[in-house]
């Protein structure tokens, strides 16, 4: 288990340069990523950048919403902690219905293999991790021991293929779970 802090998130510029994002986890981590994990904050109406290639996962952590023109599918209403996906090849423009957003996101490569993103409330003995997947778990809220490490609201935790712990609190997550098309 590798534990990501909060303190080592990277902010950087979007791709279209219409704002930032606070960079969670990338693999790898220079040229075209297999996946990556980060937080926006949308602060004015536009278009997203283009990720060719790439599904997106995208689910509103705070703010009062916001709705998506994606181009060939329609409009769609971001509701809180409700995860939407999309291809990462659509024109999409989001607009604010009152004010700014944070949302959290998934990107995930195709060619690379496939990937989901949920909310979830766990409380003490829940399973979390598989033996297929990999998980990039980020704590929305609580803080409690994992797998002899401890973890806090906006700390994230990577989970490799077959690895599996249980929280000793409850605890809010924001879950990613990449399935590679053939593990390393």
């Amino acid at each position: 288990m590798q534990v990501i802090r909060k303190s080592e998130y990277r902010v950087m510029p979007w791709k279209n340069g219409g704002g930032e994002t606070t960079e969670i986890f990338v693999t790898p981590p220079a040229g075209n990523f297999d996946w990556r994990v980060s937080i926006a904050t949308v602060n004015v109406d536009g278009p997203f950048s283009a990720f060719v290639g790439y599904e997106r996962h995208i689910m509103m952590l705070s703010g009062q919403g916001m709705a998506l023109d994606v181009a060939g599918r329609g409009k769609f209403d971001l509701e809180s902690l409700k995860p939407f996906s999309f291809s990462g090849d659509a024109q999409v423009n989001g607009s604010l219905s009152h004010g700014p957003v944070e949302d959290f996101n998934l990107m995930v490569r195709r060619d690379f293999g496939r990937g989901s993103l949920r909310f979830m409330a766990c409380t003490v003995g829940d399973k979390l991790g598989s033996r297929e997947s990999l998980h990039l778990i980020h704590v929305l809220q609580g803080e409690c021991e994992i797998g002899n490490n401890q973890v806090h609201s906006n700390d994230s935790f990577c989970l490799g293929t077959g690895e599996l712990v249980s929280p000793s609190a409850s605890l809010k997550l924001a879950i990613c779970e990449i399935t590679p098309r053939s593990l390393p």
